[in-house]
């Protein structure tokens, strides 16, 4: 749902309320069930419940690419409850009914104490466990979201095939019917999952946004999906570009001579070059597609990138002409990175976007404190963000957070795009430019030249985030949904399927 929805706060308790909602209709449901019917059709109604499940799984695989992107362009966060419907009804609702269902089968066999409950919610719980712990480190970063649902679908197929020989209390023709659905919804899943690119090209066909979208690489795991898409832009005389996208947000665009398109990179260069003019030492947090490290390295800087995901630096060696001997790459969390460095860098270079923003837990008191101590004396800090371009207070808590650890800040960019920020401890430099259009009244409607100082009044009434209490998730969730709508309304579905 990522790419078409977010991962905003409102979107998390959308997917959380629908998820438990259904696993109580199915409670109920099998409750009512095992209460009237009789033994012999508690069994087969048991066995037919994975069968049901893995057929609502190939119809929601079938439907969510065709209806998301139309879910995506109203009200996103009622088009989330609607989408984890479509996804969680069916499945959730028959798989969670089995557990009443066995407890009903236990009871026939021994009418005395909780009948077997304990034990079956006790195996339910646990098998739970494993299989989160198998779809987060074995299923996504190894297959992708659509064929990874295939998948499970074609085990709760190859489970029931598994235990029909072993249900005592079956017919003969009930039997050979459960077997039957069985082959049928397993064999519906590896064709769905054989067919995904010519489906996805009929879905292409019907959702092209304009431009042509070809999918040249793809990348799984655990910190999302990165897909390399070149695309020819209709009425541009042929001229092709070569887009990052992670999760359905663009967070590169290259020629396919892997020069920069996105004025981000050229941005963040001149703000290091403004702020750090003399900097040797450059640490660069998120290396995207590589183009800011990069280009660095080539001017002599020595650069070390710190990448939470191996997968992005496959993709920019890959595609983007990225190469690891030109700087440091260290595959670790930024946070627990610049908590051990000291001193060691003349500017930090922050870039850190997944899903629609910044993660919260990088925009807080503590990890530009952090920085902070990883720059020496006169180091800089510069930082690339979305603003909300409808409320200031995000923004100013944001620069009231960064304020803590670097007083003077420094700001370029314009309502509805990225802005850049930069700030130092040290006061002075560089020298104050002006804003276009006179002086700025608000942080949420702006266009600056690059390094205007903004006045501390702008901020300095706004309570800085700690760790302690960190609600960025919920101050940008607006300007969130905002972008992800934008975002989903430019790229075509196929592109937009994990």
């Amino acid at each position: 749902m990522t790419p078409f929805f977010g991962v905003s706060l409102f979107i998390w308790a959308g997917i959380l309320s629908i998820t438990l909602v259904f696993l109580a209709v199915g409670y109920q449901l099998g409750g009512k069930i095992s209460a009237r019917a009789k033994p012999a059709d508690v069994e087969f109604l048991f066995l037919a419940a994975p069968i049901a499940s893995a057929m609502g799984i190939v119809l929601a695989t079938l439907i969510y690419p065709l209806l998301f992107p139309w879910l995506a362009q109203g009200y996103l966060i009622l088009g989330s409850f609607v989408g984890a419907t479509v996804l969680l009804a069916l499945p959730l609702i028959t798989l969670s009914a089995m557990n009443p269902l066995l407890i009903s089968l236990l009871r026939a066999k021994k009418n005395a104490g909780d009948s077997g409950a304990g034990r079956v919610f006790y195996v339910s719980t646990m098998g739970s466990v494993a299989g989160v712990l198998l779809t987060a480190f074995a299923i996504i970063p190894n297959i992708t979201n659509f064929r990874g649902a295939l998948v499970l679908g074609l085990g709760l197929s190859a489970v029931v095939l598994a235990f029909i020989w072993t249900a005592g209390g079956l017919s003969r023709q009930r039997r050979h019917r459960l077997l039957a659905l069985a082959l049928v919804s397993g064999l519906l899943c590896v064709t769905v999952s054989v067919l995904k690119e010519a489906y996805l090209g009929v879905i292409n066909r019907v959702t092209e946004t304009g431009s042509s979208h070809k999918i040249v690489a793809e990348y799984t795991s655990m910190f999302g999906n990165i897909k390399v898409v070149e695309v020819r832009r209709s009425g541009a005389a042929g001229a092709t570009e070569r887009f990052f996208i992670q999760d359905g947000l663009v967070q590169n665009r290259t020629g396919l001579d892997n020069s920069s398109l996105s004025a981000y990179t050229e941005m963040l260069e001149k703000m290091v070059h403004l702020h750090a003019p003399e900097a040797r030492d450059v640490l660069v947090l998120g290396l995207g597609a590589g183009i800011v490290p990069r280009n660095l390295a080539a001017q002599g800087k020595r650069v070390t990138v710190v990448e939470i995901n191996e997968t992005a630096l496959q993709a920019a060696v890959e595609h983007f002409g990225f190469r690891p001997d030109l700087a440091q790459v260290r595959i670790e969390d930024a946070r627990t990175y610049v908590r051990t460095c000291r001193q060691d860098y003349d500017v930090a270079v922050v870039d850190l976007f997944l899903g629609d923003n910044v993660p919260d837990y990088l925009m807080t008191m503590e990890f530009f404190g952090d920085v902070r101590a990883c720059l020496r004396p006169a180091g800089a800090l510069v930082m690339n963000v979305f603003f909300d371009s409808e409320n200031p207070e995000p923004n100013g808590r944001l620069l009231a957070t960064i304020a803590r650890s670097f007083p003077n800040l420094y700001l370029a960019g314009a309502t509805a795009g990225n802005v850049y920020i930069a700030a130092s401890a040290r006061a002075g430099a560089p020298k104050q430019a002006q804003p276009t259009g006179g002086m700025i009244t608000s942080l949420a409607s702006f266009s600056l030249p690059l390094g205007y100082q903004l006045p501390r009044r702008l901020y300095a009434g706004y309570e800085p985030i700690s760790d302690a209490h960190n609600i960025f998730s919920l101050l940008f969730s607006d300007a969130n949904l905002t972008l992800r709508q934008y975002l989903v309304g430019e790229l075509p579905a196929h592109v937009l399927v994990n």
